[in-house]
């Protein structure tokens, strides 16, 4: 029974040897690309979160300082354990590469998990709370919330700076001093927290909130549409009437005055006509006869004048009341419409860009939390198993396996960006893109000139 038993262990130790050795084989294949990716994809963010567009977003610096971080991380963790793996510690070489990497290492994972709950938070009072956004979630306070959250995970982690040391057996240890030795528990106790329970806590509560409160907004801005939609047809219709009656008003009325002054002028003509062949007669035989008749036309002429100018006056004040005041109606009809859907097209496109935004901090969030808790669990387990060789062998297999997802979380956010907004996308093919496309044309140019 003891051989058995024997047997069995050994069998158990070969293959938690084995499954260790395999769990080293991604890390191996994956972090050399992950070193050269993760500073491309986080400058391009960082560059895309400067622009224009994002100009007065109060979370633009949380995802520029996330991305920053993000490549801290990335760029200290990955060569660490990629040395690692061939058995090669660079944290044993020196003491200042001992305190320095720990402490960034530990900093950058805890900044980048506190900015992603302070952006929970942010998002959250932007979706449901608009007034208080408003005037309290600015750029300058955005900016002021990074910095005192870097301040305050840089003095809680100072204790790495303090504590890691060369030990007598040349390995970078927290055994050096003895009081730290003893509250090293508890200080992991604190990493926890600050880097895994209250971040996941926070960013799940908020995003449970933010998804119920775009889905309420959506849903109003919906029935909105729908009962204004008839208001505006209406508006429509109106104006359109309005344009297309007033061109004719002014025409036939003028048509009907220069008709009534064309049949006075005639009757005019034909009644002198008539005067003239009753009262002629010769010069030689009466010339006061014709000097009164004369004047009789004259008087009559003075007349017709009189009368034709007050025809054309009154054609004026007739016309005047149907030219002038549809004009007026009609542009301030088409100002007040042009001022209600420049206000809305302006509110639409602000709620596009706050749920855009909003969708780019569910994506990264969800990613956060479902690429890193495995490799806090296995974390936790380890700890709690040490004595159990073991146990703890299966669990250091997974703590590698899980380590592989935890980097990638840091290193891809830039394709959620790109999948989860469409003004992410759009900003970056016009950078990019288009840039590239440009330069090799000319470049092409170039060659056939030649």
């Amino acid at each position: 029974m003891n051989n058995i038993s024997l047997n069995t262990s050994d069998l158990t130790s070969d293959s938690m040897t084995l499954l260790l050795q395999f769990s080293l084989w991604p890390i191996r294949i994956i972090c050399p690309l992950l070193i050269i990716l993760c500073p491309v994809a986080n400058w391009i963010c960082i560059s895309t979160f400067q622009s224009r567009i994002y100009h007065r977003s109060s979370s633009k610096w949380y995802f520029i300082f996330i991305a920053i971080f993000d490549t801290i991380y990335v760029l200290i963790t990955a060569p660490l354990i990629f040395l690692i793996t061939f058995e090669i510690y660079i944290l044993n070489w020196n003491i200042i590469l001992c305190k320095l990497i720990v402490f960034l290492n530990y900093l950058s994972c805890q900044i980048s998990a506190g900015l992603l709950a302070c952006l929970s938070i942010d998002r959250l009072i932007a979706t449901t709370c608009l007034y208080l956004y408003r005037y309290n979630c600015t750029t300058n306070i955005s900016k002021y919330v990074c910095i005192l959250v870097i301040l305050i995970l840089s003095l809680i982690n100072s204790h790495y700076l303090i504590g890691y040391t060369i030990d007598q057996n040349g390995y970078c240890s927290a055994r050096y001093y003895k009081w730290y030795e003893n509250i090293y528990s508890h200080l992991n106790i604190v990493y926890l927290l600050s880097y895994s329970i209250i971040p996941f806590t926070i960013i799940t509560i908020c995003n449970v909130f933010i998804v119920i409160s775009v889905y309420q907004n959506k849903a109003n801005m919906k029935r909105k549409y729908l009962l204004k939609k008839p208001i505006l047809s209406l508006n429509n219709q109106n104006d359109q009437t309005i344009i297309n009656s007033s061109p004719y008003c002014l025409p036939t009325t003028l048509d009907r005055k220069e008709d009534t002054i064309m049949n006075n002028n005639n009757k005019f003509q034909q009644a002198s006509n008539q005067n003239k062949r009753q009262v002629f007669v010769t010069m030689n035989e009466n010339e006061t006869v014709n000097k009164l008749i004369d004047a009789d036309n004259e008087c009559r002429t003075e007349r017709y004048n009189r009368f034709s100018q007050n025809l054309l006056l009154d054609g004026e004040e007739l016309v005047s009341p149907i030219e002038t005041p549809p004009k007026r109606q009609n542009s301030s009809i088409s100002a007040v419409f042009r001022k209600r859907s420049s206000t809305s097209t302006t509110y639409s496109q602000k709620m596009c860009v706050q749920v855009q935004i909003t969708l780019s901090l569910l994506a990264i969030s969800i990613s956060f939390i479902f690429c890193t808790l495995p490799n806090c669990i296995s974390t936790i387990m380890i700890q709690t198993y040490n004595q159990n060789e073991q146990v703890r062998k299966f669990w250091q297999a997974m703590n590698y396996f899980s380590i592989v997802p935890l980097l990638i979380t840091h290193s891809v956010n830039l394709i959620f960006y790109y999948l989860s907004s469409h003004m992410f996308r759009t900003r970056v093919k016009e950078n990019y893109f288009k840039k590239t496309r440009l330069t090799s044309h000319f470049s092409l140019r170039s060659l056939f000139k030649s």
